[in-house]
């Protein structure tokens, strides 16, 4: 084996699988199993929100921020070192990259160019800067599920499921509860408009927003549908329905309706696709739903009409918000370039002339332009065409992708700074599961 390139016995092999067959080991004392904090990312920002309920002078965005920065150092240090090692050139280097890698590399590049025609269009750099950080700079998430192995994959799901269950506990505790500090926590991050009972509980907000905490429920979710198909249907159900209630409970249209997709969707895989379980579970699971539903009707009837309602309603919501998206479409500066990151969102509010407060699509094609859309557009394609190919080992990560995009339709969520790591760490891993497939397919012919 040449040491500076990617072969095997003379064959092309990706960098993915030589951390698959074991052959390109990380070294002991930077193991990147032992030592990544990507894994730790989600509990340790949900604890700085609960913290920050308790002390203004906590800011969980400036806590999540150096936590990336420490990433971003972490894993480029792991990767140097061993490349080093390994005596790989660049070009070697760059060898081992397929086209969604390079498609990812050229969308970070272009968020980071666009600084230029944001601030040139009368963008303040704050404005640029702030969304960067929430948004882009969390695609350090990609490169960790890219080199992740299976074990670390599945640590970052447990505690990434553990956070959402912490948020969503202590979500339900001050639901019920209601103390006027928490009210007032509610009001200063102006996500109430009025720090009284009534006012809260017209959704449930835990410590993040109901948005924030609407999506990583429904991503919990298909966190657990991995260790469903992982073992075979013996693991993950009840952390499966736990999610989908805080989901409901966040009383986000889009979040209950992807909630529902979500259950319909691990439904499918288990009972028709791979046939883990036999199809008398199927008809007692939509029994015991149906009983369920039947008694929450009688108990919790208006409960039940509020949902009802809030879900009949989407198709207008999406309605009410297109006419901020044509207006911003009709007054793009470029249609190639676009406005450029952050210069329509929320940050912009009061310096912009049209702004897209709901419709992160709609904002990507804005903001981004046609070059940036296309890019962005070309590299989900790619990942859910190597989904499909193998939708048993990434049927979560699938999913995630998924339902972030559908949710995208009508919120913001690709510019959340607690939403987007679980997303392109989803996309890291489908592409390197992908690229490691077609490479033991070219092998095997």
């Amino acid at each position: 084996m040449k040491e500076h390139s990617c072969l095997n016995d003379g064959e092309p092999i990706t960098y993915r699988e030589y951390t698959d067959l074991n052959k390109f080991r990380f070294k002991e004392n930077i193991g990147l199993e032992r030592y990544q904090l990507s894994y730790a990312y989600y509990v340790m920002v949900a604890l700085s929100y609960v913290a920050a309920m308790f002390s203004s002078v906590i800011r969980p965005g400036i806590i999540a921020s150096l936590l990336l920065c420490l990433i971003w150092i972490q894993i480029f240090s792991i990767l140097y070192f061993e490349m080093r090692d390994r005596r790989m050139d660049f070009k070697a280097v760059l060898g081992c990259l397929n086209t969604i890698d390079i498609l990812a590399l050229m969308y970070f590049v272009y968020n980071l160019l666009s600084v230029i025609w944001c601030t040139a269009f009368g963008m303040p750099f704050s404005v640029w800067a702030g969304e960067f950080f929430t948004g882009i700079f969390t695609m350090i998430f990609y490169a960790a599920g890219r080199i992740a192995r299976e074990s670390f994959r599945d640590r970052f799901y447990s505690w990434f499921i553990a956070a959402v269950y912490i948020l969503g506990i202590i979500g339900v505790i001050l639901f019920i509860w209601g103390p006027q500090f928490y009210l007032d926590y509610l009001m200063g991050a102006d996500l109430i408009s009025k720090a009284d009972i009534a006012t809260m509980r017209v959704r449930m907000h835990s410590v993040t927003g109901s948005i924030q905490l609407g999506y990583i429920s429904v991503a919990a979710m298909l966190g657990a549908v991995h260790f469903i198909m992982k073992s075979r249907g013996k693991k993950g159900k009840l952390l499966l329905l736990g999610a989908m209630l805080f989901a409901f409970l966040s009383n986000q249209r889009a979040a209950m309706v992807l909630a529902i997709l979500v259950l319909l969707y691990i439904n499918y895989l288990v009972f028709f696709v791979y046939k883990l379980f036999e199809k008398k579970y199927f008809i007692m699971e939509c029994g015991a739903f149906g009983g369920a539903f039947v008694l929450m009707c009688v108990i919790f009837s208006s409960a039940v009409m509020k949902v009802y309602y809030r879900l009949v309603s989407l198709p207008g919501a999406i309605g009410q918000r297109s006419d901020q998206w044509i207006n911003a479409f009709a007054n793009m500066p470029s249609w190639w370039i676009g406005y450029g990151l952050g210069a329509i969102g929320h940050r912009a509010n009061g310096i912009a002339k049209y702004m897209i407060a709901d419709g992160g699509l709609a904002k990507l094609f804005v903001e981004m332009g046609v070059i940036g859309t296309a890019i962005f557009v070309y590299m989900m394609i790619l990942c859910f065409r190597y989904a499909l190919k193998d939708l048993n080992a990434c049927a979560a990560e699938c999913g995630i992708l998924a339902v972030t995009l559908l949710m995208s339709v009508g919120s913001n969520v690709l510019t959340f700074q607690l939403a987007t790591p679980v997303f392109w760490f989803a996309a890291g891993v489908i592409a390197a599961s992908g690229q490691s497939g077609d490479a033991k397919q070219q092998k095997g012919s």
